[in-house]
This record gives C-alpha cells, structure tokens and sequence, in this order.
C-alpha cells in the first residue's frame, strides 16, 4: 500500500466518524456514510476498479465517471439546502407574523 493510499483511507475514515457524530440520531444515515467509507477503501486499494466500471457504464475513464458523480453530488447537495434555507425562511416568517398579530392584538386591547 502506498502512503497516498494510507492518506486517503485515514481521511475517509475520518469523515466517516465525523458523519456518525453529527448524525448520531439517524441510523440511516450513519449506515450511509459507513458504506460510503467501505465504497472509498474499495476504490483507494483497487484503483482500476473505477475505470471498469466506468467502462461498463459507458464512460472512458474511471476518473471522469469520478467527475460525474462528484458534480451531480454536488448539485444535489445545493439543492437539499437551497431547500431547507427556503423552509427555514418560510417558518420564520410564520413566526414573525404570529408574534406582529398577538402584540397588535394586545395594544388594541
């Protein structure tokens, strides 16, 4: 084993840990990120494995099927949180609203 391969294989682990802490109430999720550590090592140690697979799929080379997958990763992510910050700004309105209407009903009172 290489040492960027020791590297990679720490760091993967660490985010898995640091995933675990910070969803420590959701089992499904701490399950995902230890899959996707068990999917990382997988591909570290054996790194012709992505460009068979992307092979398969269609793709030239493991490293753009990489790319793919990191990119529409991404977007996703953007998108989950541009989601809940819209929520988030929709209950604070809510709230903002309840609170102006009991205070104009206490003065009128």
């Amino acid at each position: 084993m290489t040492s960027i391969q020791t590297i990679l294989i720490a760091l993967s682990l660490l985010i898995c840990i640091f995933a675990s802490v910070a969803f420590r109430s959701r089992l499904l999720y701490r399950l995902l990120a230890v899959f996707f550590f068990l999917v990382a090592t997988g591909l570290v140690m054996f790194p012709n494995a992505t460009t068979v697979i992307a092979n398969h799929l269609g793709v030239g080379r493991g490293t753009d099927l990489l790319f793919y997958i990191g990119f529409l990763a991404g977007i996703h992510g953007f998108l989950l949180l541009y989601i809940r910050t819209r929520r988030l700004e929709q209950k604070m309105t809510d709230e903002v609203r309840a609170i102006a209407l009991r205070d104009a009903r206490r003065l009128g009172s």
